[in-house]
């Protein structure tokens, strides 16, 4: 369908309307003569149809032995268009020379934009790009851009990826830095835990283990010690001297999370009211001076909101501020629950409370509850277990 509508524009028709008593006669004529038309819209004694421009000289005699009388409503196409322009010739070359002109534009780069920079600064890159030519002007299709990001980033050590990118007449450069190596203190220090749990794994990189695979352990005990032996002693030979190191390694442990939770099925919650009150001072030397408004909060309870603007011209401050405190009423509101919905609100708020508790970057393996019924209160027990990395540097004392 839009194929056939580009088709009969580029050809060109006419949109007209027929009228007189023979208008049945005339669409008869007209399909027995091979005269095409579409957009038919008939009535009694009138009919309005776009028929192709090379089709309309055979329409007119048949116009005229219909006796009907015919009126030409709009002349839409391409050739119509060019009829239009041949008699506005300035008009069309402005087109043309505006067309020409915003494609010469966009054929350059006129901005560059530099992103991804936190240790460098954007000035260094800038300079970069100029020194392999991208800079505003160049013409686009001069850019190999997978070339120049891999010269970016032989030319500059603090560069680990480059990405360039074109959008319009906007040249992107992403940049992502070389991470610089993390300097170890070479200090001795031992391996410790820095929670309760039971070992799974120990990996010793550097130093002595001292637990192994099932022990339980509490926070602080020690893990891998921080020595070395200097020999490996043959049999019957006394254990060699000792080097202090620091340790190095990872000690894996399953560890649990734990929160309480009552399940009550009547609580009291402040919720927004429907009054505000607004209270405006005047602030100088740290004394306040109450303009209007309450001098305290009118409400048993309510959140304030707190403004404050000072006055400035240039580099003058003036030691006065002007202060608007809001006062938004809270109301208490009484909410009762269903045992079931009490349970399912202790269920909720207890998982809340122990995937707060866990580290980022490490998953629960599994969740249990438990109910707990203490002086007539119950209360969910919500446990979760994890498997992570416990261990944590301590140093050696000096020995003074």
């Amino acid at each position: 369908m839009f194929i056939i509508k580009w088709w009969r524009f580029l050809q060109g028709y006419l949109v007209v309307t027929v009228r007189g008593r023979g208008v049945e006669r005339l669409l008869n004529l007209a399909i027995t003569r091979g005269v095409q038309f579409a957009d038919l819209k008939k009535s009694r004694d009138q009919a309005r149809f776009s028929i192709a421009l090379k089709q309309f000289r055979m329409l007119r005699p048949l116009v005229r032995a219909s006796r009907c009388r015919l009126h030409i409503e709009r002349k839409v196409g391409f050739p119509f268009l060019m009829y239009r322009l041949r008699r506005r010739r300035g008009l069309a070359l402005g087109a043309v020379f505006f067309c020409l002109v915003l494609y010469l534009a966009t054929s350059f780069v006129w901005f560059v934009r530099v992103t991804g920079v936190n240790r460098l600064s954007q000035g260094e890159i800038l300079k970069l790009a100029e020194e392999l030519d991208l800079r505003p002007g160049v013409w686009k299709r001069r850019l190999n851009l997978p070339e120049l990001e891999e010269e970016m980033v032989r030319r500059h050590r603090g560069i680990a990826w480059a990405g360039l990118r074109v959008k319009g007449i906007v040249l992107e450069i992403e940049i992502v830095e070389h991470i610089p190596p993390v300097e170890q203190d070479p200090a001795p220090a031992d391996l410790v835990a820095a929670k309760d749990g039971l070992i799974q794994r120990v990996v010793v990189v550097e130093g002595e283990a001292v637990v192994s695979a099932g022990d339980t352990v509490s926070q602080g005990d020690l893990l891998i010690r921080g020595e070395k032996p200097l020999a490996f002693p043959e049999e019957g030979e006394e254990p060699p001297l000792k080097e202090k190191v620091r340790a190095r390694g990872e000690v894996w442990a399953r560890v649990w999370y734990e929160s309480r939770v009552p399940v009550e099925e009547k609580i009291r919650r402040l919720v927004p009211g429907e009054e505000s009150r607004q209270s405006f001072f005047l602030v100088w030397k740290g004394r306040r001076l109450r303009l209007w408004g309450p001098k305290e909060d009118p409400y048993p309870h309510s959140r304030e909101e707190l403004r404050q603007w000072t006055w400035k011209w240039r580099n003058l401050t003036l030691p006065v501020e002007f202060t608007k405190i809001t006062y938004r009423e809270m109301k208490l509101e009484e909410q009762i629950f269903s045992p079931g919905e009490a349970l399912e609100r202790a269920r909720r708020l207890g998982k809340e409370q122990v995937l707060k508790q866990i580290p980022a970057g490490v998953a629960p393996e599994q969740i249990f509850v438990e109910e707990e019924r203490e002086g007539g209160q119950l209360w969910l027990r919500t446990v979760a277990e994890t498997v992570e990395n416990i261990a944590q540097v301590k140093l050696h004392r000096r020995q003074r």
